[in-house]
C-alpha cells in the first residue's frame, strides 16, 4: 500500500537547504533506516529539504578523485510523490559539475534516465569509482541488480 502523503502539501512548502551540523544525526539515521550506502556521510555535501521545519528529504554530492557521484538521495515515506527528489536532484546537480555518477538498484533506473542519466559499464567508470563499486558485484551474488550511471 504507498504511503498516504501529508495533507495540503505544496510544493512551495518545502524548502530546499545546505544541511548544517546539526543535521549530522538525522542524516545517518535516514541512511540507515533506508539501507543505503553508510560511507562518505560528510554533512558538508548534503542538501536537505525540509517542510516545517522537520527534514523530510536528503541527498549528497560526494567528491572522489577525479569524480563526482550523487548518493544517499532519501525522501520520507509520507512526502513521496510530491517531486522532491526530483527538485532536490537539481539543486545537487547545480552544485555539482559535469559528468556527474551515480549507483542504483534496476527498479530506480527510469527515475534516473529521466533526469538525462545513462547506464554504463563498470569499465566505463573512472578509476576511483571502479574500487568503491567493487562490493557490489557481491551484491549480485544476492540478486540485486545494480547500475552505474551518469549525467554528461
Amino acid at each position: 500500500m504507498p504511503a498516504a502523503n501529508p495533507p495540503n502539501i505544496l510544493p512551495q512548502d518545502i524548502h530546499l537547504r545546505a544541511a548544517t551540523a546539526a543535521d549530522e544525526v538525522t542524516i545517518k539515521r535516514l541512511v540507515r533506516q533506508a539501507r543505503l550506502d553508510p560511507t562518505s556521510l560528510k554533512w558538508l555535501n548534503f542538501m536537505v529539504a525540509e517542510h516545517e521545519g522537520r527534514i523530510v528529504a536528503i541527498g549528497q554530492v560526494k567528491p572522489y578523485p577525479g569524480c563526482q557521484e550523487i548518493g544517499s538521495l532519501v525522501t520520507l515515506p509520507r512526502y513521496r510523490g510530491l517531486g522532491i527528489a526530483s527538485r532536490l536532484m537539481s539543486a545537487l546537480e547545480n552544485r555539482a559539475g559535469k559528468p556527474l555518477y551515480l549507483l542504483c538498484l534496476q527498479k530506480i533506473v527510469p527515475f534516473y534516465e529521466q533526469r538525462g542519466y545513462e547506464t554504463i559499464t563498470w569499465l566505463q567508470a573512472p578509476a576511483f569509482l571502479k574500487l568503491k563499486l567493487s562490493p557490489t558485484l557481491i551484491m549480485r551474488l544476492f540478486g540485486m541488480r545494480v547500475r552505474v550511471m551518469v549525467k554528461k
